[in-house]
């Protein structure tokens, strides 16, 4: 079996891992592996909304969102599969407390926002029912896209920069000095920086590493809706019933959020949505959008991703020197994992971090706690 010396290995050909690739190359690394089991997007980078909320929310601060958006844009001009579809968006809230968190986001956004009544959703929004709205944000610049052909884009990128994908399964790594030696089915690799950035499987090859995280494999999914007539809607979301929505270019409806399930088994994985999952989209789309009343279902899937305690990613050198972790992005990977990409190449670079990185360090569980894990889409409010 040959042995191949490189400057970093990238464990997961997600979106995420992609984008840890292009960031550490343009950090200044040479040489560079990601290292994948199956087809890049062929789990939860592939089968995500696609909705792009870099564009309309600043969680992670002001400088996060804007690296996200040049990023993709930059990723846009470049690769010519991939489409950006741009569109207004609405948080809307059904109770009291939903609408005290748009009051406070709406204060605290450098994006433009607008703060709208129930009334004046309506005047512009004629298709949302807004008897039980209790207020609503309106972002101007929000984008979707097809998740799989944006992680193919950032695959086209991170190659043109000269990183190498492999499709090889990791079995092993073992820490000799200063090098990780990285054990797969074919090959071996012998490098100083390993990054697993594998989404549901983080935790699993972090334990064969030696150390951990709190993390937990849970299911994120997706309702196609056929609507009995054809109603162009923006991109909204409701916390408060745990769902979210937009168009398809198709004239279909999507629904995704809802209440989130642990996975048990993440081989044998129905990639199905749950039934309760859809009765629950069954019976919030008539009250969001009444056209959908007599709606039928197209389409569902479900994806693996990855839920943490406080609901932040790792991102970061874990206990042992020189393997790093950028995952548990909570189902935002696709929104998320530029800027978590570029703060975990500046910590392995040393360079001055985009964001204080206290927030998102591997090590701040020991990694075996037991958590509960909450819904797919909920109002934002920080530790």
């Amino acid at each position: 079996m040959t042995s191949t010396h490189v400057d970093a290995v990238v464990v997961g050909g997600g979106i995420v891992g992609a984008n840890c690739a292009v960031q550490l190359s343009r950090a200044g690394l040479d040489d560079i592996v990601i290292l994948e089991r199956d087809a890049p997007a062929s789990k939860a980078s592939g089968r995500a909304a696609g909705n792009l909320t870099i564009y309309r929310h600043e969680r992670f601060g002001a400088e996060a969102s804007r690296l996200g958006r040049e990023l993709y844009e930059e990723y846009e001009r470049k690769y010519d599969a991939l489409t950006f579809h741009r569109t207004n968006s609405y948080s809307i809230a059904y109770s009291d407390e939903g609408a005290e968190h748009l009051r406070s986001e709406h204060e605290s956004t450098t994006i433009e926002t607008e703060l709208l009544t129930a009334d004046e959703l309506a005047a512009r929004e004629p298709e949302f029912a807004t008897d039980n709205v209790t207020g609503a944000l309106s972002f101007t610049d929000a984008v979707y896209t097809d998740p799989k052909q944006l992680t193919l884009a950032a695959h086209s990128v991170a190659r043109d920069e000269g990183v190498a994908l492999e499709h090889q399964e990791v079995c092993e790594f073992d820490v000799e000095g200063s090098e990780i030696i990285v054990q797969t089915t074919t090959n071996t690799y012998e490098t100083p920086n390993v990054v697993v950035a594998a989404g549901a499987w983080t935790k699993r090859l972090l334990q064969r590493a030696g150390t951990d995280v709190a993390l937990r494999p849970r299911t994120s999914q997706i309702a196609i809706l056929d609507p009995p007539e054809t109603v162009d809607t923006p991109m909204w979301s409701a916390p408060d019933l745990s769902v979210y929505g937009r168009s398809t270019p198709e004239g279909r409806v999507l629904f995704g959020g809802g209440t989130t399930t642990p996975v048990t088994d993440l081989e044998s994985f129905r990639n199905r949505a749950s039934v309760p999952f859809l009765r629950q989209v069954g019976e919030v789309a008539p009250e969001i959008l009444p056209f959908l009343e007599d709606a039928t279902l197209h389409d569902d899937w479900a994806g693996r991703v990855s839920a943490t305690p406080d609901r932040y990613p790792y991102i970061g050198e874990t206990e042992i020197e020189g393997i790093y972790v950028c995952a548990g992005f909570n189902g935002e990977g696709i929104s998320n994992s530029p800027f978590g990409a570029r703060l975990l190449a500046d910590l392995l670079v040393g360079a001055d971090p985009l964001v204080d990185p206290a927030a998102f360090d591997p090590t701040r569980y020991r990694g075996n706690e037991a958590f509960e894990i909450s819904d797919a889409v909920q109002w934002w409010a920080d530790r």
